[in-house]
């Protein structure tokens, strides 16, 4: 597995993740040196994330029709763009195309590179290469957002306006290196893992029931991430007095133990099932542990939840490529990356209410009820509906 496009596939997905890792920590600080307000700093949020959900499908459209080459292509091009506004534009409305054009870049990415990886390994052989594609990928792309987090968070303390130099830097050798990428064109004469025609990808999708089911654990997954993404912080500092230069230590920690342990778990993606049902349980105690233990395992459950959620993430992908051959391979994963947005929004919002009105540890018992959910809806989809 060491054709040029693979290669390309971990450089470019790395690139990605060492962009986000050099906004992330600091980017509502970058936004707050430039006198934007926190309900601007919120829209702005809003913005990226409609953008995201409006123009996932016609993208993922456009790569299956165009080549995913091409789309690629476009993804970086416009993240240069965004990358040249964010720098030079610094007031409302130039973050606000800036976060238009680099949520529509992401969706001309999302699901066009992976498309093209996937379908550059030779055909035969697809099945025994996957989870190896995407545990690397992981891991790649999890030391890339830990080098990026480490700095962005230095440059920020040195000169928080010159913040997306390097991610302008890293934009343009993406985009450099996706024009080495070879073009594959997906055989449209095939026939889905349902049976039917290629070219009705809506109806395909859901023929089966590892597809959908997977697309209800990334619908509901995020009504466990969310409220524990937004508020662990807040329980850790308020709640359990922790000092807050513990937190980088802690989410590197998370890190770590993927880097570590990606390689490891792909060889348990053969059975997704028990894989699922694990992590998810093995989360809800890790949820349970840091809302309602003493400092010490709380830290050491949050860490592993951390960990958790990044490894299941590889078994999902494996799965989704395994069980779909179909020429609209990238608007099936566009689809997903909408459904997984979507997701998040809600649950993002639904989070807020719920530490508003009933406090931090009600939110954490409410992610550990939504683990539940989570694997009661992958099963009984899984069982019910017919096998793909």
């Amino acid at each position: 597995m060491t054709g040029r496009n693979v290669k390309l596939f971990y450089f470019l997905e790395s690139g990605l993740s060492l962009m986000g890792g050099i906004i992330l920590p600091v980017y509502v600080l970058y936004f707050r040196h430039f006198d934007i307000t926190l309900f601007q700093v919120a829209l702005l949020a809003a913005v990226f994330e409609a953008t995201i959900i409006v123009f996932e499908i016609p993208t993922g459209r456009f790569a299956d029709r165009y080549g995913r080459r091409l789309s690629t292509i476009i993804g970086f091009g416009l993240y240069v763009v965004s990358a040249l506004i964010f720098w030079k534009f610094r007031s409302l409305p130039g973050f606000m195309a800036a976060e238009i054009i680099f949520g529509i870049a992401e969706t001309f990415i999302s699901g066009a590179l992976e498309a093209l990886a996937v379908d550059s390994l030779p055909k035969t052989e697809r099945n025994e290469y996957l989870p190896r594609l995407f545990s690397n990928r992981t891991t790649f792309k999890t030391a890339a957002l830990l080098i990026g987090m480490l700095f962005g968070g230095w440059l920020a303390g040195i000169n928080l306006p010159m913040l997306f130099i390097p991610v302008l830097g890293v934009a343009i050798l993406c985009l450099l290196a996706a024009l080495f990428l070879i073009g594959k064109r997906p055989d449209r004469t095939g026939q889905t893992a349902g049976g039917k025609s290629s070219r009705v990808p809506f109806k395909t999708v859901f023929s089966g029931g590892m597809v959908t089911a997977l697309f209800a654990v990334g619908l509901l997954s995020n009504f466990v991430y969310e409220p524990v993404d937004q508020f662990w912080q807040v329980l850790f500092s308020e709640v359990k007095t922790l000092g807050a230069w513990y937190f980088g230590i802690i989410t590197a920690a998370g890190m770590v133990l993927v880097v570590i342990f990606a390689g490891f778990s792909k060889r348990l993606y053969k059975w997704p099932g028990f894989y699922f049902s694990g992590a998810f349980i093995l989360i809800g105690f890790s949820l349970f542990a840091a809302s309602n233990l003493s400092i010490y395992p709380a830290a050491a459950g949050i860490i592993v939840y951390f960990a958790l959620k990044e490894l299941i993430r590889p078994l999902i992908s494996t799965h989704l490529n395994r069980h779909f051959e179909s020429a609209n391979r990238a608007t099936m994963l566009s689809a997903y990356n909408m459904v997984c947005s979507i997701g998040e929004v809600i649950a993002g919002v639904m989070a807020g209410i719920l530490a508003q009105k009933y406090g931090i540890l009600f939110v954490f018992k409410f992610s550990i009820f939504g683990v539940l959910a989570v694997i009661m809806a992958y099963l009984s989809i899984f069982y019910i509906r017919p096998k793909n």
